[in-house]
């Protein structure tokens, strides 16, 4: 895969998909870690990053990340975030892939989660999974 994609662009989705339903769990964050390895490997763009960068990176992000989920542009974020990948149709599917793994491997599936990953499957014309979400009481 050869694209032009900048670390905040490529790790962004994966950081939103762990933090949008306000629990961070250490599963996640192992895959977050993982799918994030993946892909940047997959792109030429990038050399090695250590998975203490990665961590770094999104402990840096979290917070900023966490207002724009919680602002009034929440939807508008969301969108710019993921219509950055329009046209690149491998990293669109191994970035779709990622997303998704991130939001089952804390074996639970939030109505947000849900939401994101709904909204990355359309924009980038792939079928949702079939997950039911159950919402919290």
């Amino acid at each position: 895969m050869t694209a032009r994609f900048t670390i905040d662009e490529i790790l962004t989705p994966l950081a939103l998909t762990v933090i949008i339903d306000n629990k961070i769990r250490d599963p996640e964050m192992r895959e977050f870690v993982t799918q994030a390895e993946g892909l940047i490997e997959a792109l030429d763009d990038f050399e090695h990053m250590p998975t203490k960068n990665m961590m770094t990176w999104f402990h840096t992000n979290e917070g900023e990340l966490i207002k724009k989920l919680k602002g009034r542009s929440k939807n508008t974020f969301i969108l710019k975030t993921l219509t950055r990948f329009k046209g690149s149709d491998a990293l669109i599917e191994a970035m779709y892939d990622a997303m998704l793994a991130i939001s089952i491997s804390d074996k639970e599936y939030h109505e947000d989660e849900s939401e994101l990953i709904k909204s990355a499957a359309s924009l980038w014309g792939h079928v949702r999974p079939p997950f039911k979400v159950v919402k919290s009481k």
